[in-house]
């Protein structure tokens, strides 16, 4: 089943250059992958969808990097998912990185939250499979969105794109759109949009609802809500028409053949 925020995920595209204009520079590929859970607390275990989910909104407001849309990323780890087994490997991004179509991959862990959250991250080339880069950072839990926003500036830097006063701009107003405080929040909103991937859009809608009350104003809990309501909506259209195509099958079988 497709992951949630799939629509409004999908990279930017660039306005072709001009007549004898010099080609610009190609953006770099990039897809970000769910962090792993290492912390030992199962409460936890969706936290890393939601997390690569912010990353990948907020890194789409920097021009260079062309962001693999989350249901094509969805398609090629069905196996990996199946299999449990870990993103945090280099192994696995290179794996995903070439059936993907991705230049690098970005895979993280949620290695401690108590007392202290500590995020690591890797960026891997996958032409190569070698680690890039290598990040982290530490710091309390109430303070999760700086801890989150330095970490995309981090990926940014790691990848050699230097951004112009008007990019930083741009990205600094994703973020701040973006905004989710508290660790707690963020590890609901997470659970929330992996029962919607189940199908349990009522208990997803319950989950996200405090998050909403919470941070009105915060695009990606708006999207992420809306989006959950949209696939509700569809979900429950879809099991009326079978219901009706049941009764009108029952109807047709009941009055055929016709009697002599």
């Amino acid at each position: 089943m497709p992951t949630l925020l799939l629509l409004w995920l999908t990279a930017l595209g660039f306005v072709p250059s001009a007549v004898g204009a010099a080609d610009p520079p190609a953006r770099k590929t990039v897809a970000v992958l769910n962090f792993d859970n290492n912390t030992g607390k199962a409460d936890y275990d969706h936290l890393g969808q939601g997390m690569a989910a912010m990353m990948t909104t907020d890194l789409a407001a920097v021009d260079d990097i062309q962001l693999l849309e989350r249901q094509r990323l969805a398609d090629v780890t069905k196996e990996i998912d199946a299999q449990r087994s870990r993103y945090f490997d280099s192994t696995t991004a290179v794996r995903v990185g070439r059936l993907a179509g991705a230049q690098y991959i970005v895979i993280g862990s949620l290695a401690a939250v108590d007392p202290q959250i500590r995020i690591d991250t890797r960026i891997v080339r996958v032409e190569t499979g070698a680690i890039v880069k290598s990040a982290k950072v530490t710091g309390k839990q109430e303070d999760f969105f700086d801890l989150q926003k330095r970490l995309t500036r981090q990926l940014v830097k790691d990848l050699d794109i230097a951004l112009s006063p008007e990019d930083e701009a741009k990205l600094e107003a994703r973020q701040q759109s973006n905004r989710v405080d508290e660790l707690e929040a963020m590890v609901r909103l997470s659970n929330a949009m992996n029962l919607a991937d189940v199908g349990d859009y009522g208990a997803a809608t319950l989950k996200i609802a405090p998050v909403v009350a919470k941070y009105p104003n915060s695009t990606f809990v708006k999207l992420t809500a809306d989006e959950i309501k949209r696939r509700a909506s569809r979900n429950t259209e879809q099991k009326a028409k079978e219901k009706i195509n049941g009764g009108v099958n029952k109807l047709i079988k009941k009055k055929w053949p016709p009697a002599a």
